[in-house]
């Protein structure tokens, strides 16, 4: 049975990094496939710029959260 990392923590600014790290990593992939699809004619550019600015958003919450650790 496969675990999941963010339910094997400490503290919870360990759950908060594992989390932001995760969502950081999810909103990357959702932009690189928005892009491949957007090359191809399958996603708008007005969704590539909705998850570039989700991409922004998680970043700047993984900062914070590694600032906090």
């Amino acid at each position: 049975m496969e675990t999941d990392s963010t339910m094997e923590h400490d503290t919870t600014l360990e759950h908060a990094l594992d989390v932001a790290r995760a969502n950081h990593k999810q909103a990357l992939r959702l932009l690189e496939a928005a892009k491949a699809g957007r090359e191809a004619g399958d996603v708008s550019e007005e969704r590539v710029k909705q998850l570039q600015a989700l991409l922004e958003v998680a970043a700047e919450d993984l900062q914070r959260v590694m600032k906090e650790q």
